[in-house]
């Protein structure tokens, strides 16, 4: 038992320290510098900045809204809260399967994505209802509304794409120019190749 103590003990730090550096990157990307955030242009690119930031920060943006809602749970319906936080538990448990094994046809199957997300969005639903805490839910999503919107017109994904550097632009020229170099090489070994034999079957047919 004394040998298995610390071992536990440093397991456990280490998942305490992952953790926490995942949070860590998570934020990062989410809000990582002050130049990150800029108005658009104007209102068309506006609306094409929103869109893509909702479809690249949704899991942020689901995890705010979640957050707002467990904290308004709190005070007075704590058993709502405590089951909110175990079916979040299930619904993390299936992204950790879906991760764990990304080809099984059962869980795409039977367990497609939207099934569970509907199921997950009916039990909360219904949970809140019986709670009588629908006015938390409404409450949480205004909240956590204006945070979204801004966030996600305002928030730039310049640095969220890799720009090319120079050396890179220039490693693949260099690339490019030793494949064209290849392809010169295997052309004319062919016609060094293929030279000699026109020149036997013409040597040939002038004997005849």
């Amino acid at each position: 038992m004394s040998a298995d103590g610390p071992g536990a003990v440093r397991r456990a730090l280490d998942r305490a320290c992952a953790s926490l550096r995942t949070g860590r990157r998570a934020l990062t990307r989410f809000a990582p510098r002050p130049s990150a955030f800029s108005p658009a242009p104007d209102a068309e690119a506006a609306a094409v900045r929103a869109v893509r930031n909702l479809r690249t920060f949704r899991v942020h943006y689901a995890v705010i809204q979640w957050a707002l809602l467990l904290a308004s749970l709190a005070p007075r319906h704590r058993a709502s809260m405590l089951f909110l936080m175990a079916a979040s538990k299930g619904l993390l448990l299936y992204g950790g399967l879906l991760r764990a094994f990304p080809n099984s046809a059962l869980l795409h199957r039977l367990l497609d994505r939207r099934l569970v997300a509907a199921v997950f969005v009916v039990l909360v639903v219904a949970d809140l209802a019986a709670a009588h805490a629908i006015p938390n839910l409404l409450f949480a999503l205004a909240a956590g509304a204006p945070v979204v919107v801004l966030h996600a017109a305002f928030r730039v994904r310049d640095d969220l794409e890799p720009a090319a550097s120079p050396d890179s632009a220039g490693g693949e020229e260099d690339k490019d120019k030793e494949r064209t170099g290849v392809v010169v090489e295997k052309k004319e070994d062919g016609d060094v190749e293929t030279g000699p034999t026109r020149r036997s079957a013409t040597a040939a047919a002038a004997k005849s």
